[in-house]
């Protein structure tokens, strides 16, 4: 039979099947399979595990090249297993170099099922490992079940070595599925949990006894709980995807079961939908999305965007309906991938499988600006699948672009079950898919099953990668493409003022820091300025200003800023007599001579012409200050303000026919005042104005006094007065006298 007569009757038979879209892309797969970018081939593999069950769950890469395994493990000390178990499952790390070799492993339990579900590299090099344990204080745990299962976190220094560890949970079931260290250094930790509150949950769950909610757990750096959040409905709400977002905040996504209720502001779409919220950084929601079709959804990855949006990655079964744009290819699942923007609306999405199930694990961005795929795929040659089923279930690993359109793929597998868990790209522009397996050689394997037929290895598979040589910077790529991320990356800051750098008491300068880190820190003389840690810092003070950039890959110092503060002079009047007196007199005041200065005499607000000696005569009613400045730096100060007052006009000054006598006269502050009159004028006064004036020419005291008869007598007691001379003034009408009163 002719190549067209065979793909004729295989079109015809399609038609048999219920799933239309499945059938045409067949067709389309077989007619157009060369339009496909190539695929890379593998580069490397390694089989890694012992004679019992040995289940990769989670991977990482290492700023060495690298890749860092975890796992569970129950095997014993055989093959590749150097420690025997403790319990049933233990975390396994094992640490690959770049040509996948083991350099080292760990293995980290107690008497029960412990397994690790998620492995970051910590910025010092190290590692934080989280999933769940079902067991007490023994072995290598050292603090008591709290439920079923809790949520554990270890800390590793990078030769694997146990540096904390933290055991968090309520009295029911509680698993861990990714944790992250933070921009504090401390870490988030997401996962899913039974519990009401009990133990470290602080909120019940809010579906019945046996459903499931959300639960994210922030930690410090030290693993101690900071904050908790139980989020979820009224169902089954199970948690899988975590990242920290560029605001400080926090995406994370699963599945929910769950109509509007508790948390859950959207009513459920299918048996199951992708359910995607975003928190701030104290951990509470800011939005969210249920995304999905009638069937079964769920986000297992979610990937932070250049443009700040995200993409969902995970698996579904639904054809067109609600959000689903799509039909599914076959039976089972199939790769979904969903794109939304920074606000949860959902810009693109695209559905990836064949005729059986096709469960999306895992995505990475890439450096190209796309995205990376891994999980495990049972179908065989259809859909948008190119290559056969090996057996069982394989690793497929998918390429899209930025727009989510499908650029090459690559099955990878034995003769019977391989699980793709995590996906990474390498430092060289290569993959490594991790996952576990159970095949012997055949197909892509190249080594044995370690343990006895059924029993899984760890498989991690590295595919070759085009790297395109660009300058290093501190990105976590090796962008330069010598097999090392972020090598020779020396940061820079440099550091500039805006205006000058000396200048008076009382006046500043800003300075400005340009810089390549990702965050900054300035210094004064050397020393840490508490708070001063953003681009731009005010001066006030003088000293030496340096700025210090840092970032994962290095710091820099900025060279000095010299700021020089000059003082201002000193400034002081004194009045030289009575600051009260009648037209025709005067007050001499005097600026205490400063070296090196110049003067210049103010009445109020305005300059008076030609008065710049250390002395003034004030002949008027004013306020008067002199400012001094100094000649090699043009610093001032203002004097104190002295207030001259000339209350009568001249010729009324008192003489012996109008006058008034104080007794005692000096005193203590207590003084009786008589009028001593033989004006006709005063005789006939009836209410006369009495003030006192300290030697400033401060009004202290006023009184109005009243006459009978043209005789005035009247005590006065100011004495919480100080010590001085002071002036006493009576008045009515146009006649004002004054006098001089002694406090001792």
């Amino acid at each position: 039979m002719t190549l067209q007569l065979e793909l004729r009757a295989i079109f015809i038979s399609l038609f048999k099947i219920t799933h239309m879209k499945f059938f045409y892309s067949l067709f389309l797969s077989l007619l157009t399979y060369s339009a496909y970018s190539q695929a890379p081939s593998i580069q490397w593999q390694n089989t890694i595990g012992g004679t019992s069950q040995d289940l990769l769950m989670t991977s990482d890469n290492t700023s060495d090249g690298g890749v860092i395994l975890a796992g569970g493990s129950s095997s014993g000390i055989s093959g590749d297993k150097t420690q025997n178990a403790i319990g049933g499952y233990d975390f396994w790390i094992v640490k690959l170099d770049a040509a996948g070799a083991i350099q080292w492993q760990k293995r980290y339990g107690g008497l029960a099922d412990d397994m690790a579900n998620s492995i970051q590299q910590t910025l010092e090099g190290g590692y934080i490992v989280a999933g769940y344990s079902g067991s007490g204080i023994g072995g290598d745990k050292t603090e008591a079940l709290i439920g079923e299962y809790d949520f554990w976190v270890i800390k590793l220094d990078s030769a694997g070595n146990l540096l904390w560890q933290n055991t968090i949970g309520g009295i029911k079931n509680d698993q861990a599925e990714v944790i992250r260290q933070t921009n504090d250094l401390g870490y988030i930790v997401g996962g899913f949990s039974h519990s009401p509150i009990s133990g470290d949950k602080t909120e019940h769950n809010k579906g019945a006894a046996f459903t499931s909610d959300y639960w994210v757990v922030k930690l410090n750096s030290s693993g101690t709980m900071v904050w908790d959040n139980t989020i979820g409905g009224d169902y089954y709400d199970y948690f899988y995807a975590l990242e920290q977002t560029w605001d400080g905040g926090y995406i994370l996504g699963g599945y929910s079961q769950s109509g509007i209720t508790g948390d859950k502001t959207e009513a459920l779409i299918g048996s199951s939908d992708f359910w995607v919220l975003k928190l701030n950084g104290a951990g509470n929601i800011q939005w969210q999305n249920t995304i999905g079709g009638t069937g079964s959804e769920s986000v297992r990855k979610i990937v932070l965007a250049d443009d700040g949006g995200y993409l969902l990655a995970g698996f579904s079964t639904s054809d067109i309906s609600g959000d689903k744009t799509e039909i599914a290819y076959g039976i089972g699942t199939d790769y979904w991938v969903v794109k939304i923007n920074s606000g949860g609306a959902i810009l693109w999405q695209n559905d990836i499988g064949g005729m059986d199930d096709d469960l999306l694990m895992s995505a990475e961005k890439t450096t190209d600006g796309g995205y990376i795929l891994g999980g495990v795929s049972y179908s065989g040659l259809s859909g948008d699948k190119t290559e056969n089923s090996m057996g069982g279930g394989d690793y497929w690993v998918v390429k899209i672009d930025d727009s989510g359109n499908l650029e090459w793929q690559n099955a990878m597998g034995g003769s019977t079950s391989d699980e793709g868990r995590t996906i990474t790209q390498t430092l060289d522009g290569g993959f490594v898919m991790s996952g576990f397996s159970e095949s012997d050689i055949s197909g892509d394997k190249t080594e044995s099953n370690i343990g006895p037929p059924d029993t899984y290895d760890y498989w991690a598979v590295k595919l070759y990668g085009e790297c395109i040589p660009v300058p290093e910077i501190c990105n976590t790529f090796d962008d330069d493409c010598n097999g090392l991320i972020d090598d020779a990356i020396t940061e820079t800051i440099i550091i500039s003022a805006a205006g000058a750098t000396t200048f008076c008491q009382g006046g500043s300068v800003i300075l400005n820091a340009t810089y390549s880190g990702i965050s900054v820190q300035w210094k004064r003389n050397g020393n840490i300025i508490p708070g001063a840690a953003a681009p731009a810092y005010t001066v006030m003070q003088k000293g030496n200003y340096t700025c210090e950039t840092s970032s994962p890959c290095g710091t820099a110092l900025s060279t000095p800023i010299n700021v020089i503060v000059n003082k201002n002079p000193t400034a002081s009047i004194t009045p030289g007599g009575p600051l009260t007196f009648c037209a025709g007199g005067s007050v001499t005041l005097t600026e205490a001579p400063v070296a090196g200065c110049t003067y210049q005499w103010y009445k109020g607000a305005a300059a008076i012409a030609g008065a710049t000696t250390t002395s003034y005569i004030a002949t008027t009613t004013g306020n008067y200050k002199c400012r001094v400045t100094k000649t090699a730096t043009g610093c001032f100060k203002n004097s104190n303000s002295i207030a001259v007052s000339v209350p009568c006009r001249e010729g009324d000054i008192p003489d012996q026919e109008n006058s008034f006598s104080i007794y005692p006269n000096p005193n203590s502050g207590t003084f009786t005042i008589e009028s001593y009159v033989k004006s006709q004028d005063f005789a006939t006064l009836q209410s006369t104005a009495l003030e006192i004036y300290n030697y400033n020419g401060q009004l202290i005291f006023t009184k109005e006094i009243y006459s009978s008869n043209g005789i005035i007598n009247e005590s006065i007691d100011i004495g919480i007065q100080p010590k001085g001379i002071y002036l006493i003034n009576i008045s009515s009408g146009e006649i004002q006298i004054t006098q001089k009163l002694v406090i001792e």
